[in-house]
């Protein structure tokens, strides 16, 4: 069996291999770190302001909003047909 034989030349060959993943491994961790971290926030705190602006700022009357509903609803509700006259008749 032969021995493997390490020249300076294959040993620098298989370092720089070596540092040049670890390098595109890092770039690329810190990228998606930076991402996830930073942009996606800044963007969810630009969504925060825009929808703070469409918020009433006035507070309203829950007491006073089911009476409402409740009255939109008795008018809107349709009459059965066995309680209808019949004209005809």
């Amino acid at each position: 069996m032969d021995k493997i034989k390490f020249t300076s030349k294959k040993t620098f060959f298989w370092l720089y291999i070596i540092i040049i993943i670890l390098s595109i491994s890092a770039l690329s961790y810190n990228t998606f770190f930076l991402y996830k971290n930073f942009y996606q926030v800044i963007t969810y705190f630009e969504e925060i302001i825009v929808l703070k602006e469409k918020v009433a700022v006035e507070t309203v009357d829950i007491e006073k909003f089911n009476v409402i509903t409740e009255k939109i609803n008795k008018k809107t509700n349709r009459r059965e047909l066995d309680k209808i006259s019949n004209p005809f008749d």
